[in-house]
């Protein structure tokens, strides 16, 4: 298990990325440029069990 920093995770192809690495088991720490997008973002992982 790595721990990794994804720029841009609020939105597209970070998102995605982010969402990927964390469901394949490494500890990812996600940044967003605004709040908004940490709410959604913590929300959708909170219902993909991660």
């Amino acid at each position: 298990m790595k721990k990794i920093l994804i720029a841009g995770a609020g939105s597209g192809l970070g998102r995605g990325t982010a969402i990927g690495l964390a469901q394949a088991g490494h500890q990812v720490i996600a940044a967003t440029q605004i709040w908004p997008q940490v709410t959604e973002l913590r929300r959708h992982v909170a219902e993909l069990g991660l």
